[in-house]
């Protein structure tokens, strides 16, 4: 019979919820983010014990705005990519992009992230014909 282990969620993502609960101004106990992220309080409990897996978008999506958590960081933390990013994914050309992605060396990622806000952001402001 296979071992049913526990995966954890990364030790960035607890530590970033940890964080985010403690520092928050409301000095929000365990319960009440629970309750204002939809989740029971045994669950977040273990989550932030390191007993559980990453939860799903929609309860991280909750917890970063619970939490007020900007900039999809909880996402990150947790390695998993938002909603927005699967819908990218789903495209037709999504493929193609990221096998040209793969090969740009790490340090090189930063500037093609720069260059892709500016492109996206100009594509924004172009009027549509």
């Amino acid at each position: 019979m296979a071992e049913n282990k526990n995966t954890k969620a990364p030790d960035r993502f607890i530590r970033l919820l940890k964080k985010a609960k403690d520092e928050h101004p409301d000095k929000l106990s365990l319960r009440e983010v629970a309750r204002l992220a939809d989740l029971s309080p045994a669950y977040l409990s273990y989550l932030l014990n390191g007993e559980r897996g990453v939860p799903s978008n929609d309860a991280i999506a909750q917890l970063e705005r619970v939490l007020n958590i900007p900039n999809r960081e909880l996402f990150k933390a947790a390695a998993r990519p938002d909603d927005k990013a699967l819908e990218f994914f789903r495209k037709e050309e999504a493929g193609p992009i990221m096998r040209m992605l793969a090969d740009v060396p790490t340090g090189q990622l930063p500037a093609v992230r720069k260059f892709l806000g500016r492109f996206v952001k100009n594509k924004k402001g172009a009027k549509v014909k």
